[in-house]
């Protein structure tokens, strides 16, 4: 699914607009970085996730509900991991 956040200004015309269901999320956000850089900087932030934070935390994900939000400005990108997440009873 690709999603955006919607304000005023959206125009969202031809498109299907949900509502995300409310949680705990863990974001991990990434330093800028060129395009050619996406795979590495992606696949650092999910090992991140899964191997290191997520065993140690107490935490579970949800359902495997993730977003995966990219942007850029002055010429560099960025990637934000949304991972819904629940305290292990």
């Amino acid at each position: 699914m690709l999603c955006a956040f919607k304000g005023e200004a959206s125009k969202p015309d031809g498109y299907t607009s949900i509502t995300i269901p409310a949680h705990t999320w863990a974001i991990f956000s990434s330093d800028p970085f060129t395009w050619d850089k996406f795979d590495a900087t992606i696949e650092t932030l999910y090992r991140r996730f899964f191997s290191e934070w997520l065993p140690t935390t107490g935490y579970e994900q949800v359902d495997g509900m993730e977003f995966e939000i990219t942007g850029g400005k002055d010429g560099l990108n960025f990637v934000e991991l949304w991972f819904a997440v629940r305290k292990i009873s």
